[in-house]
């Protein structure tokens, strides 16, 4: 059924940069924004089976995929407003994983008129620190895990980084998921690393929304791997406490992508989530 959807693609120019994007489908307008170091293809799995129900949108955020990073201050949640204004959509759902999370998060405390639900997956939550978050040993044991890439980085070692990132204990899909660990480490070995190799300013959000979680008053679902890191539990509980009526799943034996580790139960979640709107 899915296979007949045409899609939809293109650049769309926002403060210094192009974004793309790619659309399939009808009905409510629904964006699925990737995590770090990856860029839409992580959605694969769910784009065109999602595009059944809804007018499905993905995109490569600015610094991944095929959107350049550009030596300009930005603000990802401002060149999601600028993708939406250019494509008529005035409301949506938003489905976000990891720094796709944090995108949405922000975005919806920007601009509350324009999003109808959360779905938040390994979402971090902006501004928690850690020292909150963290016993002062569960601290130095992520700076000691930390230290091995961040040096890589300093070196500029690209193939070392992927490596790395792949070596995650939880970052990427586990060897028991082959096929998604490789596309995984596809993507991975074709990007630039411009994101924190050659970062541009951001500009954060102010007040951050650690503080003002409260305010998302749309339905929100939290999905968490559940072998994901530690942070990320934390932040959903962080997340699931402040947010009202937050609802959380964990789908067993995943780590950071549960959409790519166990898509067909993924979907479902999301589908039966949505469907209750």
């Amino acid at each position: 059924m899915h296979e007949t959807k045409q899609l939809h693609s293109g650049f769309v120019e926002t403060n210094g940069t192009h974004l793309y994007y790619e659309m399939m489908g009808d009905g409510h307008p629904l964006v699925l924004l990737h995590g770090g170091y990856l860029d839409t293809r992580m959605w694969d799995d769910q784009f065109a089976v999602l595009a059944d129900h809804y007018q499905i949108i993905r995109y490569d955020i600015r610094g991944f995929g095929k959107s350049m990073l550009a030596q300009v201050p930005y603000a990802d949640r401002q060149d999601l407003y600028e993708l939406l204004q250019f494509l008529g959509i005035k409301k949506t759902y938003l489905v976000g994983l990891s720094l796709g999370g944090a995108i949405a998060i922000d975005f919806s405390l920007e601009h509350p008129d324009m999003v109808d639900a959360l779905i938040l997956v390994g979402s971090p939550v902006p501004g928690y620190p850690y020292e909150v978050m963290l016993t002062e040993q569960e601290l130095q044991e992520k700076i000691q895990q930390q230290t091995p890439l961040a040096h890589a980085i300093q070196e500029r070692n690209i193939p070392a980084m992927v490596d790395l990132l792949m070596d995650n204990p939880t970052l990427v899909p586990s060897p028991q998921y082959l096929a998604a660990r490789q596309r995984v480490r596809e993507i991975l070995s074709g990007y630039s690393f411009d994101w924190v190799l050659n970062p541009a300013p951001k500009q954060e959000l102010i007040p951050v929304a650690y503080g003002r979680l409260a305010e998302i008053q749309v339905p929100t679902l939290l999905i968490v791997g559940a072998d994901d890191d530690i942070i990320l539990h934390k932040s959903a509980d962080k997340l699931e406490q402040d947010i009202p009526g937050a609802r959380r799943v964990a789908i067993s034996v995943t780590h950071h992508m549960p959409n790519m580790e166990k898509p067909e139960e993924f979907n479902q979640i999301v589908l039966a989530f949505l469907s209750t709107l």
